[in-house]
């Protein structure tokens, strides 16, 4: 869907869907996402980097895998509660998916994400046989009611949900994936 914007519970937030369109759906359930952590801390970091594949997968089982240990560090490291996630499975010109990837952690405890990348470059390349690529402005600081900082890291993340990419896969693999993080009640 070729759409700029997204209505997301009475605020409307613009969407890097100008190219290739967006699912709406998979934005909707990405922002869905950023908004559940931020009512759990009032700051949230938000963390991107790409996941790239040396060989084609039929499945996303590299991604639970990959969740799985750094999930495990990063409990141990900064005690945390709860990590939202959100990553997207692409296939274009190469013969092997790369994944897309955001990562959402309690700004209080992370402030910085130095340390994370270290350790998500080291869990990729050396346990699960692929290669990390970290983007310019890879992080972005969130703070509960502040529009223009969660306004910035939805326009990043909304290029997960792009058309462009998705769909070459097994009918039963899926093109992306969420945390499934509930908004806190009261």
């Amino acid at each position: 869907m070729n759409t700029r914007f997204l209505d997301i519970d009475g605020q409307v937030f613009w969407v890097n869907g100008k190219h290739s369109g967006i699912y709406s759906h998979m934005a909707k359930q990405m922002i869905s996402q950023v908004n559940a952590m931020l009512t759990y801390h009032s700051k949230v970091i938000l963390i991107r980097f790409d996941l790239r594949l040396y060989a084609y997968t039929v499945d996303n089982s590299v991604i639970t895998k990959f969740n799985r240990i750094l999930f495990k560090w990063l409990k141990r490291k900064y005690g945390l509660k709860r990590i939202g996630f959100m990553w997207c499975r692409e296939l274009e010109k190469a013969k092997q998916q790369h994944y897309h990837y955001a990562l959402m952690l309690d700004g209080h405890k992370v402030r910085h994400p130095h340390d994370i990348l270290i350790k998500v470059k080291q869990i990729w390349n050396e346990q699960l046989q692929g290669s990390e690529f970290t983007p310019k402005r890879c992080y972005y600081n969130l703070k509960r009611d502040d529009y223009n900082s969660i306004a910035r890291a939805i326009w990043r993340i909304s290029y997960l949900a792009k058309t462009r990419g998705k769909g070459y896969k097994p009918s039963q693999t899926k093109n992306y994936g969420t945390s499934r993080i509930k908004p806190k009640s009261g």
